[in-house]
């Protein structure tokens, strides 16, 4: 494993269970403020570290790398959109739809995928000797991001309908 390698699996592990706690629980208060900085700060090493990633495509970039673009740009919408929420109408809601969206496209979906069997994760964890665990695991997080993402989608269109009139 690459440095690269390390630093991103860290960063988007610590991500995913930090992100689950700052989305599950209420909002607005100082420890949000304080985590939601603390991983918007790990999704971006997550998609710096990315781009050092390169083995799947023999030293070219692979479409996932497509979706560190999307990360880095959706972190710069969020924070942006939460900061000028005062000159911004539904800030909080756009701030809340981005950030559910960039968990459940980087962190469920993605980062499900990363266990399938012939993938490195896949390989250290079931995938050699039982794949169909990780099929199952890689199946169940996708349902679930594919969810997230799908009311992330729902609260955007309100979004845009309510600033329409």
């Amino acid at each position: 494993m690459t440095p690269a390698i390390w630093v991103h699996a860290i960063a988007a592990v610590a991500a995913l269970f930090l992100g689950a706690y700052v989305l599950w629980r209420p909002k607005g208060d100082a420890a949000h403020k304080w985590t939601g900085r603390v991983w918007a700060g790990l999704m971006a090493v997550t998609a710096l570290s990315s781009f050092g990633i390169r083995e799947i495509f023999d030293g070219w970039f692979s479409p996932i790398h497509i979706l560190s673009v999307y990360t880095l740009v959706t972190l710069v919408v969020a924070i942006h959109a939460i900061r000028n929420r005062d000159r911004i109408e539904h800030a909080v809601l756009k701030h809340q739809t981005e950030m559910k969206t960039l968990f459940a496209s980087g962190m469920l979906i993605a980062g499900g995928f990363t266990f399938m069997p012939e993938r490195l994760l896949g390989r250290l964890t079931f995938g050699e000797t039982y794949p169909m665990i990780n099929y199952v695991f890689v199946a169940l997080t996708a349902s679930i991001g594919a969810y997230v993402f799908w009311r992330g989608g729902r609260a955007a269109r309100a979004l845009r309908k309510r600033a329409k009139g």
